[in-house]
């Protein structure tokens, strides 16, 4: 070699440990699989028993050690038995109006008043907002007193479906919602719409609530759901058998079949299924208006 010898250094290379991650992810989504799944069957489990148990025949035992789950004589005469023993339509028709009705109206009214709670400018508009979340820890049963006055003796509308449907105009947790989800619209999508001469009511309803719809659709599960399961107030409202919404017509079944828990749970199942269609139609929507609202 010619002249000064140049010595080459190699960098020392070290293997590098492997990440302890990559073999962490693994385990971990196994344990959240298995909390999932086992919430999953806490949740199921209670249905699933009354489903089966009102298809159980005479020669099923309830109650037994270990439980029988599956029914060896399946059959549908407690469905039949209900059926026969109560205006059981007439009870589904009621609830599917009023819980309809209920849910159209408050989604709108509600809307209504989340707008300009989320994108007008006027004075004390958070103060307004927050006296209206403080009526949230208010018990509703506090308000039944005054509102049983009202429908009686001003109103008039007591022993009938708008009973149940006025007192449930609107919301203040499905305005609180719609308030969140407005928020999360650009407001140089309104200022545009402004310039371009559409009026409060246009930008609402052809602007707004078109990109609000998963957060629609949770308000209508919720409205859906809690106006389907009310028990209390329709009780109150409603004496004549004919005008009783599902819940309040079947809570009879206790006195006829006293002894018949089969029968019993063929009317709780009647009771869930439509909630659980409901819901089913309208899950991603719901999960979708969730994640809008916690965002915003």
């Amino acid at each position: 070699m010619n002249g000064v010898g140049v010595l080459e250094a190699k960098p020392n290379v070290r293997a590098r440990p492997r990440s302890r991650g990559g073999a962490r992810r693994p385990i971990e989504a196994a344990i959240w699989y298995l909390v999932l799944i086992t919430m999953a069957v806490i949740t199921v489990f209670p249905f699933a028993w009354i489903l089966l148990t009102s298809l159980k025949g005479p020669k099923d035992i309830l109650f037994t050690i270990p439980p029988t789950f599956l029914p060896v004589d399946p059959t549908l005469d407690n469905y039949r038995r209900v059926l026969a023993s109560l205006p059981i339509p007439k009870f589904f028709l009621n609830s599917i109006v009023a819980a309809i009705a209920v849910t159209v109206f408050n989604v709108i009214v509600s809307s209504l008043a989340a707008y300009p709670l989320a994108k007008m400018q006027f004075r004390f508009r958070e103060p307004i907002f927050y006296l209206l979340l403080a009526t949230l820890i208010v018990p509703a049963q506090l308000t039944y007193i005054p509102s049983y006055i009202l429908a009686v003796n001003v109103f008039d509308y007591h022993d009938t479906l708008w009973a149940i449907i006025v007192p449930s105009l609107a919301s203040a947790f499905n305005i609180f919602l719609m308030r969140q989800a407005f928020r999360g619209v650009p407001n140089d999508l309104i200022h545009a719409a402004r310039v371009d001469g559409a009026s409060e009511w246009r930008i609402w309803g052809q602007i707004l609530m078109p990109l609000v719809r998963p957060t629609l659709a949770t308000v209508a599960i919720f409205t859906f759901v809690t106006s389907w399961n009310d028990f209390l107030w329709p009780s109150l409202m409603l004496p004549t058998t004919t005008n009783k919404t599902l819940p309040v017509g079947l809570a009879a079944l206790q006195g006829f079949f006293s002894s018949d828990f089969r029968s019993i749970a063929a009317g709780v199942t009647m009771t869930v299924v439509p909630i659980l269609l409901f819901f089913m139609a309208l899950q991603r929507q719901f999960v979708k208006g969730l994640a809008g609202a916690v965002k915003g």
